[in-house]
């Protein structure tokens, strides 16, 4: 396992002893659990957008030929 040396504030450090303390976890697993969980965020993040983007592009497709169908209902029938 690689060592990865970061450089936090006072309050951080205190903050990362109490909750590793709180969780029964060595500091270096709350660390890794944390970023983790992070990354897995941005992953969610990032497909939500991405499944929104062609929702909308779908949604607005679906629009396009509705109104092309909307223009035909009358085709053949005036008249009658």
């Amino acid at each position: 396992m690689k060592t990865i040396t970061i450089k936090a504030s006072d309050e951080f450090a205190q903050n990362l002893v109490d909750l590793a303390g709180q969780l029964h976890l060595s500091k270096s697993e709350l660390i890794r659990q944390a970023v983790e969980r992070f990354r897995q965020q941005q992953e969610q993040t990032l497909l939500k957008a991405k499944m929104q983007a062609a929702a909308k592009k779908v949604r607005s497709q679906t629009y396009d030929e509705l109104n092309d169908w909307e223009a035909t209902l009358e085709d053949g029938l005036k008249g009658l």
